[in-house]
């Protein structure tokens, strides 16, 4: 309680405070959970007063900042039961925990927001991707029918992680285009650099899949072009999990492919493995039909690692002109990608010099720049 009168009469002095809702910070952060955790960092370096509620407070690595433990039932990992249980908090404790503490603003990292807030907040969309594929999400599909756009009308300002998902906001809910910023996300350099390109004595080439196993991940058609692609390209990594319908999916495709053999495909990757998998594959292939921003692209591109990747959505957006753009419906266009890379290693050179190239355009500072001048914006249009 002294921490919170403390806090309290900080606010009250006149020294800006952002509240940030964190909760979709879960066990093993994937995209969301990354993108939050960088985002508070970058925003505390950068002299923002944070205050931060998580259930996963080992994972915030902000000195300046003050976070608030919330429970682990929250965490995206518990499901559909996590995801209506967040909901309850953001509008009961998180909403009474604001009160008390009297930020100026609140910062929400996911499409979960405060409906009727007593103070202004910016909300953080990704994607609409429920919107656009129903079947592949029966319970967010109303969600962001009915739930996103009430709190993105109560939101001063919404920040979207591409350009391609601006649009999406502007052409689904009607928002206006000035009141939405791009942010694009990093990396961390620290993590994803690059290792040597050539493949070590014996070492067999793969491509490699990081990501959801989710239909609109176009996976099904990505097996059927690994089995026209060269033989000598033996393996075809995937790290990724879903939903257990998609997974049996995906193994009968790779049992009718007769692919058992050639295919390695474990859950997610650890943080540990990951920047590994990035440097000595061959190439990795993320042919999405849509995303949001594709992370995995551009991990790969500060690997050094070739990419083969959609012309659509916001892939474009990401990998410039570094990587192979192929249209996703088109396997036989994605068969002759992954042939090229995997035969032409004058074309993988250059791959990989215009991707290290372009991944330094990418830093979670300027992420976190430009977030800190939306909330900058919002605070000084609310004096």
């Amino acid at each position: 309680m002294a921490a919170d009168r403390a806090w309290s009469a900080a606010c009250a002095s006149g020294a800006g405070v952002t509240a940030v809702n964190a909760a979709i910070i879960g066990d093993c952060p994937t995209g969301l959970g990354t993108y939050a955790i960088n985002v508070i960092n970058a925003l505390d370096a950068a002299g923002e007063r944070l205050l931060v509620y998580t259930s996963r407070t080992d994972g915030i690595m902000a000195p300046g900042a003050q976070v608030r433990s919330l429970p682990r039932a929250l965490r995206p990992e518990r499901g559909a039961l996590g995801h209506l249980l967040r909901l309850v908090w953001t509008q009961t404790a998180l909403r009474a925990g604001l009160r008390r503490a009297r930020p100026d603003l609140l910062l929400n990292l996911m499409a979960e927001g405060v409906l009727g807030p007593d103070i202004p907040q910016v909300t953080v969309v990704h994607d609409v991707l429920p919107l656009r594929y129903p079947a592949e999400y029966p319970r967010q599909r109303y969600y962001f029918r009915y739930y996103v756009p009430a709190v993105l009308r109560q939101s001063r300002a919404v920040v979207a992680s591409s350009e391609s998902t601006r649009q999406d906001l502007v052409g689904f809910y009607g928002l206006p285009l000035d009141r939405v910023v791009v942010a694009p996300c990093g990396y961390d350099p620290g993590r994803f650099s690059p290792g040597h390109p050539e493949d070590g004595p014996g070492r067999e080439p793969y491509a490699l899949y990081v990501g959801n196993i989710m239909p609109h991940k176009n996976l099904l058609r990505l097996l059927e072009a690994f089995a026209r692609a060269p033989r000598r390209l033996s393996r075809l990594v995937i790290r990724g999990s879903g939903r257990s319908r998609h997974v049996r999916a995906m193994r009968a495709r790779i049992a009718a492919l007769g692919l058992e053999s050639r295919i390695d495909w474990r859950p997610y990757a650890t943080a540990e493995e990951l920047p590994g998998l990035y440097r000595e594959a061959r190439m990795l292939v993320l042919p999405s039909l849509a995303e949001g921003f594709g992370l995995p692209a551009l991990e790969a591109l500060a690997c050094g690692a070739p990419v083969i990747t959609s012309n659509t959505s916001s892939l474009p957006e990401v990998v410039g002109d570094a990587a192979l753009l192929v249209d996703p419906y088109d396997v036989e266009a994605l068969a002759a990608a992954m042939a090229r890379v995997f035969e032409d290693d004058i074309l993988v050179k250059e791959l990989r010099e215009r991707g290290l190239a372009r991944a330094a355009e990418f830093s979670w500072e300027r992420t976190g720049r430009t977030v800190q001048a939306v909330l900058r914006g919002v605070r000084a249009a609310a004096l």
